[in-house]
């Protein structure tokens, strides 16, 4: 029952991901005028919404594309900091039990939606409802070439919106979605490629074929490819302080930097274990970009 209970509060909704979901949505806030308490409201349905969508992908990733089902070395890796690779073929939880654990998070989520659809803006349902249907299109997403895309627009320009349409009914939503892009970048191309690269040789015999992939079967360097998108990611948050969207104080995300740097090169040691680190440093990047922006305001 603990390992049920855990499973259902934790490892499905996998928490550990929050400030790549809520970061963004304080930062839509505060690009509309400075959050409140409906901006709150439209953080937590993002975050809710960020756990259906993580439920339903265990359970996709199982019962739809398979990604997950057979032997060990027929399926994704578990990972430490998710864990949710091997809940139901190790039979803690049902595929039915997984279903429900999603749709009820999706449910509380329509909570806060609607309240801010009915004295904010309707819009914020629109988001919400694309933030729901992103999983779906995220566990195809893997086989179409558009894996990349589906997670980073989830993460960034969604995120930012709902947290802009949350605020106010007329906000400056194209200086969200040009805000938007490294929360875009830091999990689809720089978390996404760490993440799946232990998934890959299970998973290539399935018919995967997004770029993450690709990277292992081509043979081309991860800390190359890792390292030029977070080089690129960086200097895109030099343009944005430049044109003023971002205040000068949110480079104490820069932090980040060495940190991911060492901890990509260890992995070439022990990759379960710096990988982790890694991830998890990823991680406080939007969380340190949105609070220096908010000191810095």
């Amino acid at each position: 029952m603990k390992r049920k209970l855990k499973a259902h509060l934790w490892t499905l909704p996998r928490w550990f991901a929050t400030p790549l979901f809520a970061a963004p949505a304080v930062l839509g806030g505060l690009l509309s005028g400075g959050m409140t308490g409906n901006s709150w409201l439209g953080v937590i349905a993002t975050v809710l919404i960020m756990a259906g969508g993580h439920s339903f992908n265990s359970f996709l990733d199982y019962a739809w594309t398979g990604l997950d089902k057979g032997k060990q070395e027929d399926r994704s890796a578990e990972k430490d900091y998710a864990g949710g690779q091997s809940i139901i073929e190790a039979g803690i939880v049902s595929t039915r039990e997984v279903a429900m654990n999603a749709f009820t998070w999706y449910a509380l989520a329509l909570i806060p939606l609607i309240y801010l659809a009915i004295n904010v803006s309707w819009q914020i349902l629109i988001v919400g409802f694309l933030g729901m249907l992103a999983t779906f299109a995220y566990a195809k997403s893997k086989f179409n070439w558009t894996h990349e895309m589906v997670l980073g627009t989830a993460s960034g320009p969604l995120a930012v919106l709902a947290g802009m349409f949350a605020t106010t009914s007329s906000p400056p939503w194209i200086t969200g979605l040009v805000a938007s892009v490294p929360f875009f970048i830091i999990i689809s191309f720089v978390g996404l490629a760490v993440d799946e690269w232990p998934d890959a040789e299970a998973n290539l015999k399935k018919g995967v074929k997004s770029i993450a992939f690709k990277v292992w079967e081509y043979g081309v360097s991860l800390e190359w490819y890792v390292s030029s998108w977070l080089l690129f990611m960086y200097l895109y948050q030099v343009f944005l302080i430049a044109m003023g969207i971002l205040q000068p104080l949110s480079a104490i995300s820069f932090l980040t930097w060495p940190l991911l740097m060492s901890f990509l090169v260890l992995a070439k040691h022990d990759f379960r274990k710096w990988a982790g680190l890694f991830v998890m440093v990823g991680v406080t990047y939007p969380a340190l970009l949105v609070l220096g922006h908010f000191l810095g305001s």
